[in-house]
């Protein structure tokens, strides 16, 4: 019989799977160092979860919001094909970009307010889910079916779409070149930066005195100005 969960440890086991796996990628963790970080021990770890693929999936699932008290214990491995689902679902259930998605109409003009508006956007969007993008990230190398998702999902597909915008504010219907494809990558790396990868920095090097709103403004202002500056 399947056992019921205890919330609280299934919840310290979730996020220490999260630390460990962003930390440390899929192949390093193992499961002695999740349950270190949990405050359990290596055997009652699997009354919770039956393997390091179930503990993955368990993070994935914490950092998706899924609810957690419905699962039967230990939980299973349901493949990497359901865990990678569970991902793509919460990713298009967050997407908010309706600046992008207005600027990619026929008609629609683009200007650097509009660039403004997508970089401010995209800021939002990870910042928000930057634990997620973190242990994606991470574990990308490890994953092959996470990397492909990494490279055509969470970054080609935004990449070509902010090429494209760059063209239209060009006022040119040609296809983007490689070099206008690599400043859209730029654009969206100099937005990642102020969103997420900054709150990963040591202390000494953080910029004092900089608050969320002057990075959210700085990293638009970048952002617009990479496109701009390339689309000429």
């Amino acid at each position: 019989m399947a056992r019921k969960k205890e919330p609280r440890k299934l919840e310290a086991i979730a996020e220490a799977a999260i630390a460990c796996f962003t930390d440390l990628g899929v192949r390093r963790t193992q499961m002695t160092d999740v349950a270190k970080a949990a405050g359990v021990s290596a055997g009652a770890l699997y009354l919770y979860v039956s393997s390091k693929e179930a503990l993955f999936h368990l993070a994935i699932l914490k950092l998706c919001a899924r609810p957690l008290d419905a699962l039967a214990l230990p939980l299973a491995d349901p493949g990497m094909a359901e865990t990678v689902a569970v991902f793509v679902t919460r990713a298009a259930e967050v997407r908010h970009w309706p600046s992008l998605d207005a600027a990619l109409k026929p008609r629609a003009k683009v200007d650097r307010e509009v660039l403004l508006a997508i970089g401010r956007e995209l800021y939002d969007m990870l910042h928000e889910a930057r634990q997620a993008i973190w242990l994606v990230d991470r574990c990308a190398m490890d994953i092959p079916e996470f990397g492909q998702l990494h490279a055509r999902e969470l970054r080609g597909q935004h990449r070509d779409a902010l090429a494209s915008i760059a063209m239209k504010a060009m006022g040119r219907k040609d296809a983007p070149s490689p070099a206008l494809k690599l400043a859209a990558r730029l654009a969206i790396e100099a937005v990642a930066w102020g969103a997420m990868h900054r709150m990963r920095e040591s202390a000494a090097n953080r910029i004092p005195g900089l608050s969320e709103e002057n990075a959210r403004e700085t990293a638009a202002a970048a952002f617009a100005a990479t496109l701009t500056g390339a689309a000429v």
